[in-house]
């Protein structure tokens, strides 16, 4: 749980009405979440009269709720209290006087309304402050997450925010991350970002890391792990400046201008302090709250099963992960953010995929009857040849592909008679990679979503030789004996082929398709 000083309101939209309208009932319904076994979020209707008295009590914190609880139904009446209670400070506009407190999930934090400290579901917190009020507002809970993936990315300098819960009238405005200031918005003044400690021994569990960077003339450059933290500690001890020796060069860092100077030639460059990304999902264990950004389509199925492993090795016919009932032949099913399946494909798709470039919008098993046996009995065939590579045969490759394609290659696998659309250096056959990096280069964007697609295949690879643009299958084992038992696949290099090619759509199958989209450049601090 991720705690800071509550002289903060969440960004809603606000609509002015008539004092009337907000003495009704309820405009809408809205949706409530139970965060935790302690934690309740309620969603307040957009049509809400936030301007009439009570909302002041309930910015100050100074409310207490009576709770209702029937076997059907659950009342919470909020009152004023008619004693007021000492508000906590709040912070510098410049920097926090109290950081991010975060407690790990084993030791639960109860909300109450009374209590002087702001709970936030994330070690990172984003805010805005109004030029008229100076009020420091939260931006939403999706443009948190997608605000932190931008500014871990060293290559950003400056995005666009906008600020509107409809198209028109829509204030779009400019942050600069290396400044941390805002540019041609009327409604908003300042920015900040509130983090927990960096100290691990303080806070073992959600520590902020930071990286300091130095600009090389092309590109941002991470200083070494032992000289980075030992600028960090500078910096945050109040020092001015820092010294250090790389090889005979001596070098000063001065963080108020944020530039390194060689102190012998007197030449400078760029330096920037930036921290690393770590997503609300692989922080879940540690978290006591968390928040989904992307809701996923519910699915109908028991998908108690996803629990197990999908990667590690089965003894079964069909994956223990399959949920298709004896009738059906097809299937494709959404997993759990929360299941094991979820997390070794999210592990191994951003291996080589920061989560500061792309996010994943939702996983789906593929359940193809039909194409899962020819995929067996070609396992077994292939595990009775060679005996000797049962621990080596079976490869989880990826593959980008276009929306279209990724349909067809779900009903009807892979196929290679139609290869040659992104190139056949390495041979005529279907092409997959070990790295997900990779095949994102042919993962094509459609037009609506902005969504890509990319398959997390089962490949046969067996045994592999070096590919060649004029392969059509591959080349015989013995050369001597052409025509007989041939190799199985063609890669880019021996040894540690990136890149695989199968000749035989017997050979892959397309186990999970992956749907992902590059992270916005602008950022809507409503939605």
């Amino acid at each position: 749980m991720a705690e800071l000083l509550p002289s903060e309101v969440p960004l809603k939209k606000r609509k002015v009405e008539a004092a009337a309208a907000g003495l009704g009932g309820p405009c809408s319904q809205e949706p409530a979440s139970l965060l935790s076994p302690s934690a309740l979020l309620l969603q307040i209707p957009p049509c809400t009269n936030t301007s009439l008295p009570v909302w002041d009590h309930m910015r100050a914190a100074q409310v207490e709720a009576l709770w209702s609880v029937t076997p059907y139904g659950i009342t919470v009446q909020m009152t004023p209290l008619t004693s007021q209670k000492t508000q906590g400070k709040t912070h510098s506009a410049s920097q926090p006087a109290v950081l991010l407190k975060t407690q790990p999930s084993a030791q639960p934090v109860p909300f109450k309304l009374t209590c002087k400290m702001h709970h936030t579901p994330y070690p990172f917190h984003w805010q805005l402050r109004c030029s008229d009020t100076h009020q420091w507002v939260n931006v939403s809970l999706s443009a948190q997450v997608t605000l932190e993936k931008l500014y871990c990315d060293v290559d950003r300098e400056t995005i666009k925010l906008q600020d509107s819960w409809e198209q028109a009238g829509t204030d779009v405005f400019t942050l600069n991350f290396h400044t941390m200031r805002l540019r041609n918005s009327d409604k908003y003044d300042k920015v900040r970002r509130l983090s927990t400690s960096s100290d691990t021994e303080r806070n073992p569990f959600l520590s902020t890391e930071w990286n300091f960077y130095w600009w090389n003339n092309s590109s941002w450059e991470k200083y070494e792990t032992e000289l980075s933290k030992g600028l960090l500690g500078a910096m945050e001890a109040g020092e001015s400046w820092c010294r250090f020796h790389i090889g005979k060069q001596m070098y000063e860092v001065d963080f108020s201008s944020m530039t390194q100077k060689n102190v012998t030639t007197g030449f400078q460059r760029r330096v920037q302090r930036r921290p690393t990304f770590h997503s609300p999902f692989s922080l879940k264990s540690n978290l006591k709250t968390v928040v989904l950004v992307d809701t996923s389509t519910p699915v109908s199925q028991d998908l108690s099963s996803l629990n197990v492993d999908p990667l590690q090795e089965f003894s079964s016919w069909y994956p223990p992960v399959w949920t298709l009932t004896p009738d059906q032949g097809y299937s494709l099913v959404e997993v759990p953010p929360n299941s094991k399946a979820y997390q070794s494909i999210h592990s191994m798709f951003h291996q080589t995929l920061s989560e500061n470039k792309v996010e994943i919008i939702s996983i789906l098993q593929v359940q193809n009857v039909f194409q899962w046996d020819k995929y067996q009995r070609q396992k077994q065939h292939m595990q009775s040849r060679s005996p000797d590579q049962a621990g080596s045969l079976e490869r989880h490759l990826f593959h980008g592909t276009t929306e279209d394609s990724a349909k067809e290659i779900c009903q009807n696998n892979f196929d290679p008679r139609v290869s040659g659309k992104n190139g056949v250096a390495y041979g005529r056959g279907s092409y997959f990679a070990r790295d997900a990096s990779y095949s994102f280069k042919y993962a094509a964007s459609s037009c609506q979503e902005r969504c890509q697609h990319m398959f997390l295949a089962k490949v046969l690879v067996g045994n592999m030789t070096a590919g060649n643009s004029s392969y059509t299958r591959p080349p015989p084992l013995d050369p001597s004996n052409s025509g007989y038992e041939l190799y199985d696949t063609c890669v880019n290099q021996i040894p540690n082929p990136s890149i695989f090619v199968v000749f035989d759509s017997c050979q892959c199958y397309p186990y999970f398709l992956i749907r992902y989209k590059v992270v916005p450049d602008i950022v809507n601090v409503c939605k």
